[in-house]
């Protein structure tokens, strides 16, 4: 029902209920009313009086119009008017209608208002709901643009980081080639080296001899063959895997080590072979010279039995002619002959060529010991001479075989400031070698015993510290020939073995000063140094001496050597022939055949086995006398190793010619 139609029926309401009203009102109305006196219209129950239209039962559909009464021109009587009570009456309903109609217009209005606000609230629920659906369309439309992009990113990261370990692999991969190769290089210098040398020594035998190494040979080309076929898949670099390049190293070294081992076959078969055929040349030769004996006994005897018959006839006319002459003189008496003079002993301590050599190098040290005192003594140069000590120390004590360019580095410093530049003290002020006339010789001094004080620090504790020392002292020997002089000074000082010269022990002379000839020290409490102490001790001053021998100096100093293999050799043939004393002789003669053995048997070959048989033969029996220690047994041990495996291993830590 539209809002119009209840208006309609509203207004119809009013009408009938008006109609009631003044109906109910006639009843009680008695007097005079509202109006003219008039006859009533109608009275009740009276035959004119007319019947009051049925009241629909039901609101009209459509608001229609009132019949209104005919209109009566005659004057109406008084009776025909109604009263005032149901004037007011009706007056009063009409009121009260108006007054229910806007009392429904205002529930009908708020009804209406609410309606509109909860369609407007409808409205704005259904706008919202659209918008934060719109929102969560572009959310989602939103994250599924992240999702694409971060899945474009992380398929592009991941295609950067396949393209970053392929171009890192290929760098890894010409690295370990590069290594490979390095290495490989290495080991084929040697294999190569070594193959020469074994095919040299096969080339050089004659075809009997070459037969008994038929299988050694056979196996010498299998290992050039699988060297080579090594050397071209390394060259080639193709690798399934990374570590294959380092199995490449590893074979390389194993081939080098098969080589080895087959030389020494090879040299163990010819040794054998050598063997036999000198025990048969040697049996073919004590034949021959049983014949010769037998056929010289012969003619031996054949000659003496000649000269006792000539000696017979001899006597004879010597007894004829005596008896002649004493008829006519006496005899004289024969003069009596001078006894010949007594054969010089040679010396049990010191040889006297090395003696002599001994006395020269003392001498020298002891003139510039002296020629320096002045420099030493003076008090105002106090801070000059620790200048210059500070400039020798501090490289001296940083040398080492790090590098190639650290070696450099120390040299340069050490010898620049023996050529006479410039160096820094702790003040700020500069201070050179020129700067006193005695300088140089303080400073070689000085050197000097700062190398040899080594010997007890640096290499007693790293033997291998021995060489790159040996290196920078054969430098400056070449550069300085005085310094090797003094340094060979301070040597002999510390071990007066090294010469060698057993010193003796002079009458009336106490223990304790006699250890002390021989380099034991005296701490400050004035007590003599342990034996296991002075022999680690005197133990790094030999290595330091053997490495001095064997170690080559810089390049730009000069090829030649001041201090030849020829002093080893000397040394330990000289060693073997003075007096042993127990514990140090076995040390030394131990530690130069660790440190020049190698060498001395690449050089002297079977002289040198001589010499080594000699020790263990004749040697060490007269040792055992004096010394039943330590040393002793690992100095036989020694010995029978090297004469077992027909070999001594270079020592650890030699420096390769040109290394710096």
């Amino acid at each position: 029902m539209s809002m119009d139609d209840m208006m309609r029926a509203l207004d119809w309401l009013k009408v009938k209920s008006t109609l009631h009203n003044a109906a109910l009102a006639s009843k009680s109305c008695t007097g005079r009313t509202l109006g003219e006196d008039r006859e009533p219209v109608w009275v009740e129950g009276s035959k004119s009086t007319p019947k009051a239209p049925p009241i629909p039962e039901e609101l009209p559909a459509t608001k229609e119009e009132v019949p209104l009464p005919g209109r009566n021109d005659s004057e109406p009587s008084i009776s025909c008017f109604p009263d005032a009570q149901a004037i007011n009456a009706s007056i009063v309903k009409r009121e009260m209608a108006e007054e229910g109609k806007k009392c429904v217009r205002r529930q009908l209005m708020a009804l209406k208002d609410k309606q509109d606000a909860m369609r407007l609230s409808r409205a704005a629920q259904h706008k919202e709901d659209d918008r934060q659906r719109d929102q969560l369309q572009q959310k989602a439309l939103r994250e599924r643009e992240l999702i694409q992009k971060a899945d474009q990113m992380t398929a592009a990261q991941l295609e950067a980081q396949q393209r970053e370990q392929l171009v890192l692999r290929q760098q890894t991969d010409q690295k370990l080639h590069k290594l490979a190769l390095e290495g490989v290089s290495r080991c084929q210098n040697r294999f190569s080296q070594k193959y020469e040398g074994i095919a040299r020594i096969l080339l050089s035998l004659d075809k009997e001899t070459v037969q008994v190494c038929a299988t050694q040979n056979t196996q010498l080309k299998e290992l050039g063959q699988k060297f080579n076929q090594l050397v071209s898949n390394v060259k080639v670099g193709k690798c399934e895997m990374q570590s294959q390049f380092l199995c490449y190293i590893i074979k390389a070294e194993e081939y080098c080590k098969s080589l080895d081992v087959l030389e020494l076959d090879i040299i163990k078969q010819l040794a054998e072979f050598s063997e036999q055929i000198e025990q048969q040349v040697k049996m073919e030769d004590a034949k021959k010279r049983e014949e010769e004996r037998q056929k010289q006994l012969e003619e031996e005897k054949h000659r003496l039995e000649k000269e006792e018959a000539e000696a017979r006839e001899k006597q004879q006319l010597a007894e004829t002619a005596k008896a002649e002459a004493a008829k006519d003189t006496a005899p004289q008496e024969p003069k009596a002959q001078e006894a010949p003079p007594a054969a010089t002993a040679i010396s049990t301590c010191v040889h006297p060529d090395r003696l002599k050599l001994y006395n020269e190098i003392i001498s020298l040290y002891q003139s510039k010991v002296d020629a320096v005192k002045p420099l030493q003594t003076d008090e105002s140069l106090k801070q000059y001479r620790t200048g210059c000590q500070r400039a020798i120390n501090l490289p001296l004590n940083a040398i080492s075989a790090v590098s190639p360019q650290h070696l450099t580095q120390n040299f340069d410093k050490l010898y620049s400031f023996f050529a006479g530049q410039p160096i820094k003290v702790m003040n700020g002020s500069t201070i050179t070698i020129n700067d006193h006339p005695l300088a140089r010789d303080y400073c070689m001094l000085l050197m000097a015993k700062k190398f040899v004080s080594q010997t007890e620090t640096a290499i007693s504790s790293n033997p291998q510290a021995a060489f790159p020392f040996a290196s920078v002292i054969v430098t400056f020997w070449k550069l300085l020939p005085d310094f090797g002089q003094v340094f060979l000074a301070y040597m002999y000082k510390e071990s007066p073995f090294l010469v060698p010269y057993v010193i003796p022990q002079q009458q009336g002379q106490t223990p304790e000063q006699y250890l002390k000839t021989i380099g034991y020290r005296l701490s400050d409490k004035n007590e003599l140094e342990k034996p296991d102490i002075y022999l680690k001790r005197q133990s790094g001053i030999a290595r330091l001496y053997a490495a001095v021998i064997i170690t080559q100096g810089r390049k730009a100093a000069g090829p030649d050597q001041c201090f030849e293999l020829e002093e080893g050799w000397i040394w330990l043939a000289h060693m073997v022939n003075v007096k042993p004393l127990p514990d140090i002789s076995a040390t030394l003669i131990m530690e130069i055949l660790q440190t020049l053995g190698f060498e001395l048997w690449r050089t002297y070959g079977k002289q040198f086995v001589k010499l080594l048989m000699y020790i263990q033969n004749i040697y060490m029996p007269q040792l055992a006398a004096y010394d039943e220690g330590g040393p002793k047994t690992r100095l036989e041990m020694l010995l029978a190793k090297f004469l077992r495996e027909r070999q001594i291993p270079q020592a650890i830590g030699v420096l390769p010619p040109g290394f710096w």
